[in-house]
């Protein structure tokens, strides 16, 4: 059976953006931390998320991946050209209440027992990657999430979501590794206990 992963960037209080949406800054991130990441994608071959995450994220990356950055993106790295190339040949799966996510394909309603059945699928594993109201009834779901590797940046912010504000039931995780940067972000890497 295939894993779930659930991966997401936060702040060292667990917080995924500011207040308003917008992500924080400064953002310490660099090739080393994304070339480690990569690591995690690259197994992996297929990619879960939310709409706003897909569209926030997936357009950039396609277009760094094609060879068509924004003009205002910074220098592409060979690390951020890895991911780029990675995440391009995976297939997105888009959690959208209207079924039209731009993704290869879209999920609706009570998103659990379909992430069961693409488990069950031949493959390899998926990365799932979602606020705290669509991670809160997912990460409670018993035997659902199979590990959790979250990059957690040295910053503290006053407001905004917090990863795992909307779980229902406690989580036991075992700390598997953890990597540290540079930069100052680490890497932590949990596999659920049941």
């Amino acid at each position: 059976m295939r894993k779930i992963i659930g991966h997401m960037q936060t702040t060292l209080d667990g917080r995924i953006a500011r207040g308003d949406g917008t992500l924080w800054e400064p953002f310490p991130w660099g090739d080393a931390e994304v070339a480690y990441v990569n690591e995690t994608f690259r197994r992996a071959d297929t990619w879960a998320m939310s709409r706003v995450l897909y569209e926030a994220i997936i357009p950039y990356w396609h277009d760094v991946a094609t060879g068509h950055p924004p003009a205002d993106a910074p220098p592409t790295t060979p690390a951020f050209a890895d991911f780029a190339k990675i995440q391009e040949a995976m297939t997105k799966v888009v959690f959208s209440r209207t079924a039209e996510s731009g993704g290869d394909v879209a999920l609706s309603g009570d998103l659990a027992p379909q992430l069961f059945a693409l488990k069950e699928q031949e493959g390899r594993d998926i990365i799932l990657s979602a606020g705290p109201r669509t991670l809160g009834p997912l990460a409670s779901t018993p035997g659902l999430v199979d590990e959790y590797v979250l990059p957690v940046s040295p910053i503290v912010l006053s407001s905004g979501p917090r990863l795992f504000e909307d779980v229902t039931t406690d989580l036991v995780l075992n700390l598997v590794h953890a990597e540290t940067f540079a930069g100052g972000a680490v890497v932590l890497h949990y596999q659920t206990v049941a």
